[in-house]
Protein backbone atom coordinates (compact mmCIF):
# COMPACT_ATOMS: atom_id res chain seq x y z
CA UNK A 1 0.00 0.00 0.00
CA UNK A 2 2.85 2.39 0.81
CA UNK A 3 4.42 1.78 -2.62
CA UNK A 4 1.19 2.74 -4.39
CA UNK A 5 1.06 5.96 -2.34
CA UNK A 6 4.64 6.84 -3.37
CA UNK A 7 3.87 6.25 -7.06
CA UNK A 8 0.77 8.39 -6.88
CA UNK A 9 2.75 11.14 -5.17
CA UNK A 10 5.39 11.14 -7.95
CA UNK A 11 2.73 11.12 -10.66
CA UNK A 12 0.96 14.04 -8.98
CA UNK A 13 4.23 16.00 -8.76
CA UNK A 14 4.96 15.35 -12.47
CA UNK A 15 1.45 16.42 -13.54
CA UNK A 16 1.66 19.60 -11.45
CA UNK A 17 5.10 20.40 -12.90
CA UNK A 18 3.78 20.06 -16.46
CA UNK A 19 0.77 22.24 -15.66
CA UNK A 20 2.94 24.96 -14.11
CA UNK A 21 5.30 24.82 -17.10
CA UNK A 22 2.41 25.46 -19.50
CA UNK A 23 1.23 28.40 -17.38
CA UNK A 24 4.75 29.88 -17.27
CA UNK A 25 5.19 29.55 -21.05
CA UNK A 26 1.97 31.46 -21.72
CA UNK A 27 2.87 34.10 -19.13
CA UNK A 28 6.29 34.59 -20.76
CA UNK A 29 4.75 35.10 -24.22
CA UNK A 30 2.93 38.26 -23.16
CA UNK A 31 4.66 41.27 -24.69
CA UNK A 32 5.50 44.14 -22.32
CA UNK A 33 7.08 47.54 -22.83
CA UNK A 34 10.06 46.61 -20.66
CA UNK A 35 10.54 43.31 -22.50
CA UNK A 36 10.49 45.09 -25.85
CA UNK A 37 13.06 47.65 -24.63
CA UNK A 38 15.35 44.85 -23.42
CA UNK A 39 14.96 42.80 -26.61
CA UNK A 40 15.62 45.86 -28.78
CA UNK A 41 18.73 46.72 -26.76
CA UNK A 42 20.10 43.19 -27.10
CA UNK A 43 19.52 43.25 -30.88
CA UNK A 44 21.06 46.75 -31.12
CA UNK A 45 24.30 45.77 -29.41
CA UNK A 46 24.54 42.47 -31.33
CA UNK A 47 24.13 44.39 -34.62
CA UNK A 48 21.20 42.12 -35.35
CA UNK A 49 19.00 43.16 -38.28
CA UNK A 50 16.13 41.79 -36.20
CA UNK A 51 16.12 45.09 -34.27
CA UNK A 52 14.01 46.44 -37.14
CA UNK A 53 10.92 44.63 -35.86
CA UNK A 54 11.12 46.52 -32.55
CA UNK A 55 11.19 49.97 -34.21
CA UNK A 56 8.10 52.08 -34.82
CA UNK A 57 6.95 52.89 -38.34
CA UNK A 58 8.62 56.34 -38.21
CA UNK A 59 12.04 54.66 -38.06
CA UNK A 60 11.44 51.84 -40.48
CA UNK A 61 11.27 52.23 -44.20
CA UNK A 62 12.58 50.50 -47.26
CA UNK A 63 15.21 47.83 -46.62
CA UNK A 64 17.98 50.11 -47.92
CA UNK A 65 16.82 53.20 -46.02
CA UNK A 66 15.97 51.75 -42.62
CA UNK A 67 17.63 53.04 -39.49
CA UNK A 68 18.81 49.58 -38.48
CA UNK A 69 20.33 48.82 -41.91
CA UNK A 70 22.15 52.19 -41.90
CA UNK A 71 23.46 51.58 -38.38
CA UNK A 72 24.67 48.05 -39.13
CA UNK A 73 26.34 49.26 -42.33
CA UNK A 74 28.06 52.13 -40.49
CA UNK A 75 29.35 49.83 -37.74
CA UNK A 76 30.53 47.23 -40.27
CA UNK A 77 32.38 49.98 -42.17
CA UNK A 78 33.95 51.24 -38.91
CA UNK A 79 35.22 47.73 -38.17
CA UNK A 80 36.53 47.33 -41.72
CA UNK A 81 38.42 50.65 -41.51
CA UNK A 82 40.07 49.42 -38.33
CA UNK A 83 41.03 46.18 -40.09
CA UNK A 84 38.55 43.95 -38.30
CA UNK A 85 35.45 42.00 -39.14
CA UNK A 86 31.94 42.85 -38.01
CA UNK A 87 32.37 40.67 -34.91
CA UNK A 88 34.79 43.14 -33.34
CA UNK A 89 32.11 45.81 -32.99
CA UNK A 90 29.36 43.48 -31.77
CA UNK A 91 28.66 43.62 -28.06
CA UNK A 92 26.66 41.53 -25.63
CA UNK A 93 24.82 42.92 -22.63
CA UNK A 94 26.29 41.44 -19.47
CA UNK A 95 24.28 43.40 -16.90
CA UNK A 96 21.05 45.32 -17.31
CA UNK A 97 18.77 47.26 -14.99
CA UNK A 98 15.41 48.58 -16.15
CA UNK A 99 13.12 51.18 -14.67
CA UNK A 100 9.69 52.14 -15.96
CA UNK A 101 9.66 55.93 -15.81
CA UNK A 102 6.12 56.34 -17.15
CA UNK A 103 3.56 54.06 -18.76
CA UNK A 104 -0.02 54.22 -19.90
CA UNK A 105 -1.98 51.98 -22.26
CA UNK A 106 -0.42 53.36 -25.47
CA UNK A 107 3.01 54.71 -24.50
CA UNK A 108 5.85 54.03 -22.12
CA UNK A 109 9.21 55.44 -21.14
CA UNK A 110 11.77 52.87 -20.02
CA UNK A 111 15.17 53.77 -18.55
CA UNK A 112 17.93 51.21 -19.14
CA UNK A 113 21.29 51.13 -17.41
CA UNK A 114 23.81 48.40 -18.00
CA UNK A 115 27.15 47.09 -19.12
CA UNK A 116 28.25 45.38 -22.30
CA UNK A 117 31.35 43.59 -23.59
CA UNK A 118 32.78 42.89 -27.02
CA UNK A 119 31.27 39.70 -28.39
CA UNK A 120 33.29 38.26 -31.25
CA UNK A 121 31.73 34.93 -30.36
CA UNK A 122 29.25 34.27 -27.51
CA UNK A 123 31.86 32.22 -25.65
CA UNK A 124 34.42 35.04 -26.01
CA UNK A 125 32.48 37.40 -23.74
CA UNK A 126 32.22 34.71 -21.06
CA UNK A 127 35.90 33.72 -21.23
CA UNK A 128 37.02 37.36 -21.37
CA UNK A 129 34.98 38.04 -18.25
CA UNK A 130 36.57 35.10 -16.41
CA UNK A 131 40.11 36.21 -17.21
CA UNK A 132 39.37 39.93 -16.93
CA UNK A 133 40.27 40.55 -20.56
CA UNK A 134 38.73 43.26 -22.69
CA UNK A 135 36.76 46.30 -21.71
CA UNK A 136 33.37 46.63 -20.15
CA UNK A 137 31.34 49.44 -21.69
CA UNK A 138 28.68 51.08 -19.54
CA UNK A 139 25.58 52.53 -21.13
CA UNK A 140 22.50 54.37 -20.01
CA UNK A 141 19.53 55.16 -22.22
CA UNK A 142 15.90 56.16 -21.93
CA UNK A 143 13.69 54.60 -24.60
CA UNK A 144 10.29 55.88 -25.65
CA UNK A 145 7.85 53.18 -26.70
CA UNK A 146 4.43 53.37 -28.31
CA UNK A 147 1.86 50.74 -29.13
CA UNK A 148 1.41 50.16 -32.86
CA UNK A 149 -1.06 47.53 -34.01
CA UNK A 150 -1.20 46.10 -30.50
CA UNK A 151 2.60 45.65 -30.23
CA UNK A 152 5.11 47.76 -28.31
CA UNK A 153 7.57 49.58 -30.60
CA UNK A 154 10.61 51.75 -29.85
CA UNK A 155 10.34 55.34 -31.17
CA UNK A 156 12.35 58.53 -31.01
CA UNK A 157 16.10 58.24 -31.43
CA UNK A 158 17.06 55.12 -29.44
CA UNK A 159 20.79 55.07 -28.71
CA UNK A 160 21.14 58.03 -31.07
CA UNK A 161 19.73 56.20 -34.09
CA UNK A 162 18.22 58.38 -36.78
CA UNK A 163 17.72 58.12 -40.51
CA UNK A 164 20.95 60.05 -41.01
CA UNK A 165 23.15 57.76 -38.80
Amino acid sequence: MANRSNYLMWILVAVLAVCFQVVFVFADCKQTATGTAVDFSKAYFRLDADMERYLCSDLTGEADESVSANYIQAMTETARQRGFGKGMVKRIITHLETETVAQDKDSATIHLKGASRTCIHPVFAYVAGLFRMGETYCFEETLNLVKENGRWKVCGAPYGLSLGV
